[in-house]
């Protein structure tokens, strides 16, 4: 009992000398004058949570004074134009530093310190807190998966048709048991109203399906469907009324879904990727994004997807094994289509349910629909055959 005291005294002591230590810094450089701003050209995503908050900017910057890893955390992030607040004590201590210790030390702080009193997370404000400990921008990209080198692919040129051959094993993925007489897959959008060619109609969310991407999940169902596989396709808008609560409200679909039928196994969150074309950035690099969100295919212009990860779950290792091998499959069949495998600084993504889960992003809000229906046909194709290895 004595040394819990005794560790708990150490551990108070060293955060108020580091609290203090970069107080003075701070102070120090504001007397000379010196600012750290930092100007990112990078295009800013619509709905981007990922960003610093206003109140967050002056907490990165205090701390970056005495920590050089920290400097160079904080000089890899966009910051906003705009003039943060000079000081809010309890904006700091509530949002901000429980947003930067979460990202910086997730396996030591893995609670929330400042939760209100007798708060408990649940699936109700899980989304909520969520979002409020995100702060960087993404941690890893993987874009090679060197696992799976020796795959082969083999084109048969008198039809058109693919032949694979020499599929490896999958690495690290345990074989899927299912009851092939029962629904196994189920695709389920968390952002159902995520819209395609704004460039077009100028609206990033829609509830016409002649346009978001509720119509690409049902497309990919129905190529899955084609080759055998029992799916079912959830088509509710878990964005409306409320997109801050999307994540919850689609935990709770899932939940429910999995109680009906304990046989779904495969969980596909699908996506649509997003920036802000009226954001200098994005018109400065209009064709360079655009170059990054499509390739041709056959004489066909589809758009590009990827995979994201959230690291808070206790099974992230296994879901990040699954995209791994999928995208292994698309880079030997179609190069560049799948861009990479994204994994955050923080969150879950409703990924825990499943070790076969998977949040695909498709395309961008920059893709016209038609770009989005033919990686839809593309990815069912890709998925049959990652599944069918997978099966047991």
């Amino acid at each position: 009992m004595r040394e819990n005291y005794n560790r708990n005294n150490y551990i108070i002591f060293a955060l108020i000398c580091l609290i203090a230590f970069n107080i003075g810094s701070f102070l120090i450089s504001w007397a000379e004058g010196k600012t750290d701003d930092y100007h990112a050209d990078e295009a800013w995503e619509v709905f981007k949570q990922e960003t610093y908050q206003e109140d967050e900017k002056l907490f990165i910057s205090l701390l970056s004074k005495a920590s050089s890893i920290i400097n160079l955390y904080k000089n890899q992030q966009p910051i906003r134009h705009e003039e943060y607040p000079l000081f809010n004590l309890n904006i700091l201590l509530r949002n901000t530093l429980n947003r930067f210790l979460k990202a910086q030390f997730p396996a030591i702080l893995n609670f929330n310190l400042f939760l209100k009193d007798n708060e408990v997370l649940n699936e109700d404000n899980i989304e909520e807190y969520e979002m409020n400990s995100k702060i960087a921008e993404d941690f890893i990209i993987i874009e090679s998966i060197e696992e799976y080198k020796d795959l082969i692919v083999i084109r048969n040129e008198a039809d058109g048709s693919i032949s694979i051959e020499n599929i490896p094993d999958p690495v690290n993925v345990k074989p899927l048991e299912v009851d092939d007489s029962k629904p196994y897959i189920l695709i389920y959008h968390t952002h159902g109203t995520e819209a395609y060619s704004s460039l077009e109609t100028n609206e990033h969310h829609t509830t016409d399906l002649n346009y978001n991407v509720t119509t690409i999940g049902k497309i990919i169902a129905e190529t899955m469907e084609q080759y055998g596989h029992k799916v079912e396709h959830v088509s509710k808008y878990h964005d409306v009324p409320s997109y801050s609560k999307s994540y919850s409200e689609s935990l709770k679909t899932i939940s429910e879904k999995i109680q009906e039928n304990s046989n779904f196994k495969i969980l596909l969150d699908i996506h649509r990727n997003g920036f802000d074309q009226n954001d200098p950035d994005v018109k400065a690099n209009l064709d360079n994004l655009l170059g990054k969100t499509k390739i041709n295919i056959d004489g066909k212009e589809v758009a590009t997807f990827f995979f994201v990860i959230g690291p808070d779950s206790e099974n992230t290792e296994a879901v990040l094994n699954f995209a791994k091998y999928i995208k292994a499959i698309t880079d030997a069949v179609y190069p560049n289509l799948c861009t990479g495998i994204l994994i955050k600084p923080v969150g879950r993504y409703n990924q825990f349910l499943s070790d076969y889960s998977a949040l695909i992003e498709i395309g961008s809000n920059l893709n016209t629909m038609e770009e989005a229906k033919e990686t839809a046909r593309i990815l069912g194709e890709i998925l049959n055959v990652a599944i069918d290895k997978i099966k047991k």
